[in-house]
């Protein structure tokens, strides 16, 4: 009976406990001026604070984010998060776990906060000194590995390390994201460096391989670990190896992420890979490899970027509080995209993901619009002029892609049928036209999802019905340059406007009498609809 009661008082101990989160999130783009500055550093630390907040059971007051700073503010950051620690330690139930993440260089010696360095011998002395019964230590720059050689870090296949987030346990874990002699990688496909962009990937939903909507620090290094391997393996610049180090007591497992209770929830269909954007903030957050896969992700718009059997698929979807969102291969688009490596510090490399196949499409388009302007004798009112458009494109080819678009090249035809008429002509003699145009041209567009933006030029001839003479019709040619805009409502069917200056040479003087060829220059608008097929 007092076994039973003595179990019954731990066991209520234990759960009277509780666990307090802080976390100090670094990024800097520049270094000591030896290497060139990265574009994703700071970044990638933005991404991680917030999946902190989001899913690592941080309180938003208990994350600091340095983005850009020295080493003078980091150091006062982690001498606030001591200060916390001892105070949330005057109550003897809760524990503390003291989270420190970099992105950026390193020299293999200490980390590179712009012009300033922190060697690793400071930086862990620094967060010792926090009092915080675990560290979990993660750095993301080259050479990172070399600052475990005094503990005897070494890359690992598996993960033992095993913390009680019911507080057994006491201690740090520090985890580089590549050995004491290789780079660490960025790509401008997932705009992050690989090994960060893997470990929120895992902490997302990525790593659950127990399926118990709980992401451990073991499950997360390990989807981490192998991912980077994966993704690095066939660079020319050779693969990268995370590292890590540890000496802690106690058992069980340290939860790094809870997805039980996520703001929405994306299930991804079965695809060779998956990327998830932020569209607002324009950046790559989840990526999922092999099979269907529910992520944890806030409300908010998200583009898609799908990848099965060599090809590319792109789509969008906005998720709002406590959705469940499925999605549908047959919703995507088919879209094209390459990648862009760098070194953290080193030269780049291209690496093409997908095969190099075109997009193709063709359309036809009716708009109607007018000009401000009537080719007319001098003196002659100049009243507005009407259009009638048919646009025929017989191709669209996608030549090239981006993350979240891509561009095109337009292979057109335009039928163009004019009519002008005056509102107010002098004397009572109307200065009214009728005429046709058949131009060709070719326009190079931005496609950013259900958005294009064009720019092009058109030529070709024509002939102008000059309605209030006896000389009743005359032989145009054109040249125009002409900027597009095209929205799809559909799959199918975008609205479209259009905006050029058209620059008309015709063999027409200032009066009937007149001869030679003359240019003129006027402006037109129009607005119709598009249907692809």
């Amino acid at each position: 009976m007092n076994k039973l009661a003595l179990l019954i008082l731990l066991c209520a101990a234990v759960a009277s406990a509780e666990t307090r989160r802080l976390a100090i999130v670094v990024g800097n783009n520049a270094g000591t001026g030896e290497m060139p500055p990265l574009r994703y550093a700071e970044s990638d630390a933005g991404k991680m604070a917030r999946v902190m907040v989001e899913l690592g059971d941080v309180l938003a007051e208990d994350v600091m984010l340095l983005q850009g700073q020295g080493v003078d503010q980091v150091e006062r950051a982690i001498t606030e998060v001591r200060d916390r620690v001892a105070f949330f330690k005057k109550s003897p139930d809760v524990r503390t776990v003291v989270f420190f993440y970099f992105s950026g260089h390193s020299d293999g010696e200490a980390i590179e906060l712009g012009h300033q360095k922190l060697a690793y011998a400071r930086l862990k002395a620094l967060l010792s000194g926090t009092g915080g019964d675990v560290r979990l230590v993660v750095v993301d720059a080259c050479r990172s590995g070399a600052g475990l050689r005094e503990k005897g870090g070494k890359p690992a296949d598996t993960f033992t390390i095993r913390l009680a987030d019911t507080l057994q346990t006491t201690g740090e874990a520090f985890i580089t994201s590549s050995a004491a002699d290789e780079a660490s990688l960025e790509s401008s496909e997932v705009m992050g460096s690989y090994f960060t962009h893997n470990l929120i990937s895992g902490m997302r939903g990525a790593a659950d391989a127990s399926g118990d909507k709980l992401v451990t620090l073991a499950e997360a290094y390990k989807y981490a670990y192998d991912r980077t391997v994966v993704s690095t393996a066939m660079l020319p610049v050779g693969a990268q190896h995370p590292n890590y180090d540890f000496k802690l007591s106690g058992q069980g497992e340290l939860v790094l992420a809870t997805l039980l209770k996520p703001s929405s929830v994306l299930v991804l269909p079965e695809a060779d890979r998956s990327l998830v954007i932020d569209l607002a903030r324009d950046q790559v957050i989840v990526e999922v490899v092999g099979g269907a896969r529910e992520v944890a992700l806030s409300a908010g718009h998200y583009g898609l970027r799908l990848f099965k059997g060599g090809q590319g698929y792109g789509g969008r979807v906005t998720l709002t509080d406590g959705m469940r969102h499925v999605v549908q291969m047959s919703a995507m688009t088919p879209i094209h995209s390459s990648v862009v490596v760098a070194a953290k510090g080193g030269p780049l490399v291209v690496q093409r993901m997908d095969s190099p196949r075109s997009r193709a499409e063709a359309g036809v388009g009716v708009s109607l619009g007018g000009t401000g302007r009537i080719l007319a004798p001098q003196g002659t009112a100049q009243g507005p002029k009407w259009q009638l458009r048919a646009d025929v494109e017989p191709l669209t080819t996608t030549f090239a892609s981006f993350s979240g678009g891509r561009f095109s090249g337009t292979l057109h035809l335009l039928a163009l049928g004019e009519m002008s008429f005056d509102a107010n002509p002098p004397g009572g003699e109307a200065a009214n036209e009728a005429g046709a145009q058949l131009r060709v041209g070719y326009r190079l567009a931005v496609d950013l999802w259900r958005v294009q933006l064009g720019l092009g030029v058109e030529l070709g001839p024509g002939v102008l019905a000059q309605l209030y003479e006896a000389r009743a019709m005359t032989v145009v040619f054109a040249f125009a340059p002409r900027m597009t805009l095209k929205v799809r409502i559909a799959p199918s069917v975008a609205l479209i406007a259009s905006g050029d200056f058209s620059f008309t040479g015709l063999n027409y003087g200032a009066t009937a009498s007149d001869s030679g060829f003359n240019w003129f220059v006027y402006p037109s608008l129009s607005a119709g609809l598009m249907v692809f097929f």
